[in-house]
């Protein structure tokens, strides 16, 4: 390690790079006032963001969107930070009902009908991450999990592609998602 003196102060590379994140955080980054995950959430996707919470504080964090391709429309959404992961795992489902009274080929009117469009979230147990050949598993309670060091580590280091997730949901059942390179290429300055 290099260390400069510098009249009182000790500069290590290390703080350095903070101080280089943190003054980038107060002019460059987008700013997203809230920590609260929803479907059709509207924010930077797999871009360093500084959050600034009104109950949480401000930090420094990425969102991530998979949207699953099954008969359920469902969509997982992450937000990580260094202290902290929030998942979201919701369902579209759509009901629909119609149809017309009299005979073919003629029509005597529609007799109502129409759909309706339900969104629902799953609560989420368990949280698996996969990086590289390493497994990190962490318990939560509804979608919140605390980052520990094993697992800040393996984020850090995480190749450059897209890492593997596996939520637990409340009633047994397992989701298979991915998140993407871009957000694994912001966990380096978060982590």
């Amino acid at each position: 390690m290099i260390a400069i003196a510098t009249g009182l102060a000790l500069v290590t590379p290390q703080l350095s790079m903070a101080q280089s994140t943190i003054a980038k955080t107060s002019t460059e980054l987008p700013i997203v006032e809230s920590v609260g995950l929803e479907p059709d959430l509207n924010v930077p996707w797999s871009e360093l963001v500084s959050v600034k919470d009104p109950f949480e504080g401000s930090f420094l964090a990425v969102f991530d969107r998979n949207d699953l391709q099954d008969r359920r429309s469902r969509k997982v959404i992450s937000l990580w930070s260094r202290n902290s992961i929030r998942v979201l795992l919701s369902a579209n489902q759509q009901f629909c009902s119609g149809g017309y009274s009299g005979y073919f080929p003629y029509k005597w009117g529609n007799w109502g009908g129409g759909c309706i469009e339900r969104t629902t979230a799953n609560t989420i147990r368990q949280l698996y991450v996969k990086v590289g050949d390493r497994v990190v598993q962490l318990t939560g309670e509804n979608g919140n999990f605390t980052v520990n060091r094993e697992l800040a580590t393996a984020l850090k280091n995480a190749p450059d592609r897209n890492a593997n997730i596996r939520l637990i949901l409340e009633g047994g059942e397992t989701v298979d998602s991915e998140i993407g390179q871009g957000t694994v290429k912001v966990w380096r300055e978060i982590y």
